[in-house]
């Protein structure tokens, strides 16, 4: 009830406040810094906070912006500025209204998710491209998850069903969802779509596996130089569910279990609801492979994090309708990600479990991959490149990860690793 309020005011009020919101946008088009002021927000995830510092490291003035935090698993110096703590005596809402047109004046690009930026939460979500454009403001959209899935747009039945076990409430929402998505890939100056391209975007702007980048000098490689083959020693294999049922985390738990009756020593270990330092320190010194999602095609943070930290790591790579044109016109061929399903886990996993070799080939070859590609000089490079063309000093990076043509992909030597099409020989 306090929304629908909330939204008739907004609404009865615009008539009023369009002037004063178009006359903030035009002399914010005088606040503009002589190099480009980056800004990544406004949802709260751990994402923005490594992709500003990968730009602040990169020499660009950055800084993320946020909501709120989550106490829970981050700290508050992940972030910047905060809205809820600036403007602690209004609504949360009209405080997002201030942050908005605040941000005019601060910054330049605007790195933001299909949820939009401050006013996406409020009834005038549809003004915000407009007054972008207004304040000669440029605008990045990379999807975060539950901002870019219609679910009667997911081509996969599969990860429907799995977001549906996990995250029921959005499909209520899939309209709504819809419209946001649609709105941000006919307004934004540059589209990021990662694994969720085919979801129902129709549109990209460079085609890349992930978009996503860590500090590769905070996570170093495994010292536990495990050569447990499950026989003499125990391996450990570890999963880190989020949302057990978009993860398939039953069938992990399952798989581990079918091996333990085998006679083989592997223990799992569960990381859930542990704040990210805990993360790290189980990756780099408690466990030996890791299993990331076996539901959704591809990988997320969590699997950069594992081969950041030396581990071979699994999840599904199973679907051609994603997996296909990322192999084709970008550098994903070069991944050391192990693909599983569900049918195929305990198979994949017994290879593993048993060849410490081959565990150590995996993740020496996926280190050299996240330092390739998703490390903080990677991001530099990446996003320096994705600001010129959206200020029109570059016509196009539609090849930019091109295995044959693109220019990201010839920085450094090609990662080599045992696997075909991401399977095992």
């Amino acid at each position: 009830m306090k929304g629908r309020i909330f939204y008739a005011i907004c609404l009865a009020a615009l008539p009023v406040i369009y002037p004063l919101m178009v006359l903030a946008s035009l002399v914010a088009r005088f606040f503009t810094g002589q190099a480009p002021r980056l800004v990544w927000g406004c949802a709260p995830i751990i994402n923005n906070s490594y992709w500003s510092k990968a730009m602040s490291a990169a020499g660009y003035a950055s800084c993320t912006y946020t909501a709120s935090y989550s106490y829970t698993i981050n700290k508050r110096e992940d972030y910047d500025l905060v809205s809820e703590e600036e403007y602690p005596w209004l609504h949360p809402k009209l405080g997002y209204c201030l942050s908005f047109f605040r941000s005019l004046f601060l910054f330049d690009v605007f790195f933001i998710s299909f949820q939009g930026y401050f006013l996406g939460s409020s009834p005038l979500w549809w003004l915000e491209s407009h007054l972008f454009r207004l304040a000669g403001k440029k605008v990045v959209v990379l999807p975060f998850g539950l901002d870019v899935y219609s679910y009667n747009r997911v081509r996969s039945t599969a990860l429907l069903h799995g977001l549906l076990m996990s995250i029921p409430m959005p499909a209520r929402r899939q309209c709504q969802i819809a419209r946001r998505v649609d709105y941000w890939c006919a307004n934004a100056d540059f589209v990021i779509p990662g694994f969720a391209g085919p979801d129902g975007l129709g549109r990209w702007d460079v085609l890349v596996p992930s978009s996503l980048f860590i500090d590769t000098q905070a996570w170093a490689p495994s010292t536990r130089g495990s050569h447990a083959d499950g026989i003499s020693e125990t391996v450990y294999v570890a999963h880190a569910p989020n949302h057990r049922g978009f993860k398939g985390s039953e069938f992990v738990v399952d798989a581990v279990a079918a091996l333990k009756a085998e006679g083989l020593k592997v223990e799992l270990v569960l990381i859930e609801k542990m704040p990210n330092q805990r993360v790290k320190e189980v990756l780099q010194c408690e466990v030996d492979i890791l299993v990331e999602q076996l539901i959704a095609t591809g990988h997320g943070l969590n699997g950069i994090e594992g081969m950041a930290s030396g581990l071979p790591v699994l999840s599904n790579l199973e679907d051609d309708d994603y997996i296909l044109p990322l192999r084709r016109w970008s550098y994903f061929s070069e991944c050391p990600v192990v693909s599983a399903s569900p049918e195929s886990l305990k198979s994949t996993l017994r290879r593993l479990v048993t060849s410490p070799d081959l565990r150590a080939q995996l993740g020496a070859a996926g280190r050299g991959y996240v330092e390739k590609y998703h490390d903080f000089n990677a991001a530099g490079v990446f996003y320096s490149d994705v600001i010129e063309t959206v200020y029109g000093r570059r016509a196009s990076m539609i090849n930019y990860c091109h295995p044959l043509l693109g220019e990201y992909v010839s920085r450094a030597p090609k990662i080599v690793h045992p696997l075909q099409n991401g399977r095992l020989p």
